[in-house]
């Protein structure tokens, strides 16, 4: 990327369309070289239960989680220089990321490590190499370096540089006025493909879908409706299989479910739209009202003024749990066995921490009064969260059986 490229925030997960010239990458000898594979689906992990009811109070960490996985919790200090590696049970330091300028919020773990991004200024000397914006794969064991590929050599904020991991491959895309995406190979880190285009990533497609071999890609055709085409393109060779055009919004979402994508619309007053798409053709097989809030390899949970539905790949019922509301942009997650949302409301104090068996639907375990909870993941049987209200973070465990 050029020293004259300067990216901005993108608005959402859309990006203009300017040419600009082809990236080049230069990935560093930083850590071992691995055997190349394409990653296995990591199993979802089980939830916090031993008797299926969680501790009455979390236990607080001093830093922001950022990700959960390879059996740690992943923080981010204030000064954003370093990652570190937790153990959720006692909160001791398992490892320490190297020091560098800054480091980005947004971290996937795959494989058993973590890929990351980071940025770093002109250092003591001339080495000019090790500046600009990179995206690096992290030992998930000692956090130490597999690759680290240069992006640009522009010193970028952390919300400029976008990336997935993508079958054998990571796909990075910018946030600014030139619209770019690349993909990385996950082994070596080496640049495989480049498109100059306006083309985006879609947001939240995560890592578990239909053996990781495609990427999904959002073109915007109207900044104020959200209006624009869904792209999916092979991230080994940046071929396009399909577009689907979508129609008016004001925020989208896309997920995926086994063999189907799963696109999550908002409307003008709340009123929202999920999509069942085929991901072999991108035909429409499926069309729901409401809100994703969780989704695993097996359902969609959506929220609606009904209350909150699981559907499966196809788009059909499997559960309903009437006059459950989880207010507007409140997340939750699934790992697979236990759907955990936030419902009720931050305004009269009714929020709490509710846990659905995720095949029935069924309650297994609910602690009110939870407003400081962002829900991250689960990792060896505890349940993170992130805090609101600063950059620190909470951990539940589950209640000691008597």
């Amino acid at each position: 990327m050029p020293s004259s490229f300067r990216p901005r925030v993108a608005v959402g997960f859309l990006l203009a369309a300017v040419a600009v010239p082809a990236l080049a990458a230069c990935a560093t000898d930083s850590g071992p070289r691995r055997a190349a594979a394409a990653p296995a689906v990591v199993p979802s992990e089980p939830g916090p239960f031993g008797p299926r009811t969680l501790a009455s109070k979390p236990r607080e960490l001093d830093d922001k989680p950022v990700a959960v996985g390879a059996g740690v919790v992943l923080t981010l200090p204030d000064d954003r220089t370093a990652l570190v590696a937790s153990d959720p049970a006692t909160g001791a330091q398992r490892w320490k990321s190297s020091a560098q300028f800054s480091y980005a919020e947004q971290v996937w773990p795959v494989d058993g490590d973590f890929i990351v991004n980071w940025a770093n200024v002109t250092p003591k000397g001339s080495d000019r190499s090790v500046v600009g914006s990179f995206v690096a794969r992290l030992d998930g064991r000692t956090g130490k370096p597999v690759w680290a590929t240069r992006i640009t050599d522009v010193v970028s904020r952390g919300e400029d540089i976008r990336f997935r991991p993508r079958a054998d491959a990571v796909l990075v895309s910018g946030a600014s006025s030139y619209g770019w995406v690349c993909a990385l190979d996950l082994e070596s880190g080496k640049m495989r493909w480049s498109r100059n285009s306006y083309d985006g990533m879609a947001d939240n497609f995560g890592s578990g879908d239909i053996g990781g071999n495609y990427a999904l890609l959002y073109q915007q055709s109207d900044s104020y409706t959200d209006a624009g085409r869904l792209i999916r393109v092979d991230p080994r060779k940046g071929t396009v299989r399909w577009t689907a055009a979508l129609g008016k919004a004001y925020g989208t979402t896309v997920y995926n479910v086994r063999h189907h994508i799963v696109v999550s619309r908002k409307g003008r007053e709340g009123d929202g739209t999920v999509l069942f798409l085929n991901s072999a053709t991108g035909r429409r097989v499926a069309k729901v009202r409401g809100e994703v809030r969780a989704e695993d390899d097996s359902i969609v949970v959506v929220a609606s003024e009904r209350g909150v539905t699981a559907y499966d790949q196809s788009g059909d019922k499997r559960w309903e749990v009437t006059g459950l509301t989880v207010e507007d942009g409140q997340r939750g997650f699934s790992d697979g066995r236990t759907v955990y949302l936030l419902t009720g409301s931050k305004a009269d104090g009714t929020l709490s921490l509710v846990a659905l068996d995720a095949r029935s639907g069924k309650q297994v375990a609910r602690l009110t009064h939870q407003s400081e909870a962002e829900l991250l993941g689960t990792v060896h049987g505890f349940l993170v969260a992130e805090s609101p209200y600063g950059r620190s973070g909470l951990v539940f465990s589950a209640k000691r059986s008597r």
